[in-house]
């Protein structure tokens, strides 16, 4: 037993026998002072920097714009306002590269069940087609002899 720790043998009653659970002890912190680059927003006291490569970066994963404004301690609006170009962007990116994922697992892995998904999605296909051509009654056409 350690001293640093101060475990009390009191609290030992609900560990398995023989088992020792040592506290986790927060690590000690540095301060310092670091320069950060991005765009400002927000007026008076809510100014922040909002680095731009942060932005693109959970832009990519989809976060809402609810999330990255949390994030970056703004107002929604705010960060829609002067993010959302660079988010449609980024967005659109990862939309790319989910599509070409999805058409290597369909097309070189040969993976049906993407292909079959794809089928459905893409080019319109389905289980249980309706055509609704053919559910319409013929018209009777008189024939003028």
């Amino acid at each position: 037993m350690t001293e640093e720790h101060d475990i009390n043998p009191e609290e030992w009653d609900y560990l398995e026998e023989g088992a020792v659970e040592i506290p986790r002890v927060q690590p000690k912190r540095r301060l310092g002072v670091a320069t950060v680059k991005g765009i400002i927003v927000g007026k008076d006291d809510n100014q922040r920097v909002v680095p731009l490569e942060q932005v693109r970066k959970l832009a990519a994963l989809h976060l809402s714009y609810r999330d990255m404004a949390e994030f970056f301690g703004v107002k929604e609006n705010t960060f829609r306002d002067h993010f959302k170009q660079e988010v449609e962007r980024y967005r659109n990116v990862t939309k790319q590269k989910l599509m070409e994922a999805m058409l290597s697992n369909a097309i070189d892995k040969m993976n049906p069940t993407m292909q079959i998904w794809l089928s459905k999605n893409i080019m319109g296909f389905a289980d249980n087609p309706i055509n609704t051509e053919s559910s319409q009654v013929l018209p009777w056409l008189e024939s003028k002899d």
